[in-house]
């Protein structure tokens, strides 16, 4: 997978020099367009669109498909997901909970709390997610790796990370989800394979009566 962060900084890196160039171009093109038009009407004459308008408007729309090329060459790479990712983490969002399930019934569960619990991932490996939301429209975001991605009710979303720096990556839900929508957080630790190993074994699963809940 590719690394989303240098994606998104690649595209922004393009986007932001062209919006200021379009934003400067068509202030002082309507403001060239606005003088031509009432010295026109002054003396008399029609005022039509003229060749400069027609350029105008197709130089426009060439940078419209520009970037809408650059996004997709972006874009596309981070949607790939891998082969054989070394570790498969189910995600389930709910109103307002994460719950991160692992191999062998391991689950991590946070529940609207600003010091969530950690779900641990190895660093520098794939790791492949399988989301899903059990009642509306959750968005997973890690700010840190400039990714996101949406969970749909009855929908599973499936996707690929990579966790190339040991450390905290924090998360959040980047979807308006209901009253308590702000605290909904969670926490991906990225650990050494040894460490993720031994934390995976000493984990402890939630009691029955408080996983998945919605309140």
């Amino acid at each position: 997978m590719a690394d989303p962060l240098h994606a998104y900084e690649h595209v922004s890196g393009i986007y932001f020099p062209i919006a200021i160039g379009v934003f400067a171009f068509i202030v002082l093109t309507l403001a060239a367009l606005l003088l031509a038009g009432a010295r026109r009407r002054a003396a008399g004459g029609k005022t039509e669109a003229t060749r400069f308008e027609v350029v105008y408007a197709a130089g426009l729309a060439a940078v419209v498909a520009f970037l809408l090329a650059v996004t997709f060459h972006a874009e596309t790479p981070l949607d790939t997901v891998a082969a054989n990712p070394v570790l498969r983490i189910h995600v389930t969002a709910a109103q307002w909970s994460w719950r991160f399930e692992y191999p062998g019934g391991k689950t991590v569960l946070s529940v609207s709390t600003l010091r969530p619990p950690v779900a641990e991932v190895p660093a520098g490996q794939e790791v492949e997610f399988w989301g899903s939301s059990r009642d509306v429209i959750h968005g997973f975001y890690v700010p840190r790796l400039r990714f996101q991605r949406q969970f749909l009710p009855g929908y599973v979303t499936r996707f690929d990370m990579r966790f190339d720096r040991p450390g905290a990556y924090g998360g959040a839900c980047s979807v308006y989800c209901g009253e308590q929508h702000t605290e909904m957080h969670f926490e991906l630790r990225a650990v050494s394979r040894t460490e993720y190993e031994s934390w995976l074994e000493s984990a402890q699963s939630p009691p029955p009566s408080d996983a998945g809940s919605t309140t």
